[in-house]
């Protein structure tokens, strides 16, 4: 009755059958509660996997829906194929194997006080799909990069795993959609994403799906999707259901069927390219580590068990691992199968030095969408990559481990060309800040943290 019912399920009875299928199937189904939003409303998760509450090594991929609160058709498909790969479970063989194999996140309602209220905002009136870090550009009346509760718990789930695919579901519009979708140019995974573009279209149930960068729809500033691929490595992909916000009731079913294959093909996707375990030679211990397969956007691996996944096309490939602590190393003619998983396990050698881990948020006021700046070249030891943050710019990074006061200066920042510019440096303990003054520099700049007053 549940699966087949023409009616939309309201927020309360979302969060009832999400806690259903956790005290039910205790092995294999996991909730998270990352939060409440402005109005008081869960922000919650499901992890669907084979020894739910162990992080094994396995590829991961997320789902998230209703961000816009209107959109409901995105977040009733969500809770719907949560309990579908459930009921499967045991029964499917396919579907079996995916679960024990794959670590599957579903985050249904990312907008919970939206969907209540039927707008596609926030109580805060801020649309939270411009509210998120890479190209931030305080559209949708969002006053900061990663302002709402909301988005900053939906941030925490994104941020503690290494989803090699990350989808979100929108409806108002059908088109399925990919990185970039500020820059109009192509994206480093261009290959890798017209490969499951064409997926996705092919195995629908639409009868002619446009696909294409997210640019293709219309440019935008600070969503999700655009952080899921710039920030963390994701091939951040939005499938928008449907022409009505609010399908009828007697549609969803028939949106849930069309759109059941491609996902199932879209978990099976995670899996295939180049996997494997970042260690330290020595020890064998994990080593928290930044991954680049050829050109392709970076991935990282998990900093706690050591796995990574990539997924790219079949080819040849140089593969450069970066780690704080440890020595760059360099592995080249990597060959990869198309559709299949090549294991390469990379053993580090450690060498002191403390760099940019990863890249969180950025503006660039007067960047040009038709020049991509690769933002992840800040990433690791010097290396005569750049960024530039263009006039006004800003970017904040992660160092992942604390940056301690020792002799002399304590970072150095370096300019990427000659001709020096002024900038200012601020440290914080988290990625919201709040953030103290470091000081001002000009070109290649050296700091002291015990000229500041930064605390611990």
């Amino acid at each position: 009755f549940w699966q087949t019912r023409d009616a939309y399920h309201t927020y309360d009875e979302i969060i009832s059958i999400m806690d259903s299928l956790a005290e039910a199937l205790p092995n294999l189904v996991m909730k998270t509660v990352y939060g409440t939003s402005v109005g008081g409303r869960e922000l919650s998760a499901l992890k669907i996997s084979d020894n739910v509450t162990t992080d094994e090594t396995e590829a991961e991929i997320g789902f998230d829906g209703n961000i816009h609160g209107d959109e409901i058709g995105g977040g009733e498909n969500m809770i719907r194929f949560a309990r579908w790969l459930c009921q499967q479970y045991g029964n499917n063989p396919q579907i079996t194997e995916l679960i024990n194999t794959r670590e599957i996140w579903i985050y249904p309602l990312a907008n919970p006080d939206g969907r209540v209220g039927m707008t596609r905002y926030n109580n805060n009136g801020v649309d939270l799909n411009r509210d998120w870090g890479l190209n931030w550009n305080g559209e949708g009346n969002s006053p900061g990069p990663y302002s709402q509760p909301e988005t900053k718990a939906l941030r925490q789930m994104v941020l503690d795993n290494q989803f090699t695919i990350h989808m979100t579901f929108h409806s108002g519009v059908v088109v399925y959609l990919h990185p970039w979708y500020f820059y109009e140019v192509p994206s480093p995974d261009v290959d890798e994403e017209e490969m499951l573009a064409d997926m996705y279209a092919s195995t629908s149930g639409y009868s002619n799906l446009e696909t294409g960068p997210g640019t293709s729809l219309y440019p935008t500033t600070g969503s999700t999707a655009e952080s899921y691929y710039g920030v963390k490595g994701s091939h951040g992909i939005v499938m928008e259901l449907s022409n009505d916000k609010q399908p009828p009731a007697s549609q969803i079913g028939y949106y849930f069927d069309i759109n059941l294959q491609p996902c199932i093909n879209l978990i099976d996707y995670a899996g295939y390219g180049l996997q494997g375990m970042v260690t330290d030679a020595q020890t064998g211990d994990p080593v928290a580590a930044v991954i680049y397969v050829g050109d392709n956007m970076t991935c990282f691996n998990d900093p706690e068990i050591g796995d990574y996944h990539k997924l790219v096309v079949g080819g040849t490939y140089t593969v450069k691992v970066k780690a704080n602590g440890y020595q760059t190393q360099l592995i080249s003619n990597v060959i990869i199968e198309d559709l299949a998983a090549t294991t390469l396990d990379i053993q580090l050698e450690a060498e002191e030095h403390q760099s940019i881990y990863q890249v969180c948020s950025s503006q660039r006021p007067t960047a040009n969408s038709l020049h991509e700046q690769p933002s992840w070249q800040v990433i690791g030891p010097p290396d005569n990559l750049y960024y530039s943050l263009a006039k006004n710019g800003w970017i904040v990074v992660d160092m992942f481990q604390l940056v301690l006061d020792g002799a002399g200066s304590d970072i150095i920042v370096f300019e990427g060309d000659a001709a020096a510019e002024g900038f200012e440096l601020f440290a914080g303990s988290s990625i919201d800040g709040p953030w103290v003054s470091l000081g001002q520099g000009n070109g290649t700049s050296e700091f002291d943290l015990a000229n500041s007053t930064i605390s611990e």
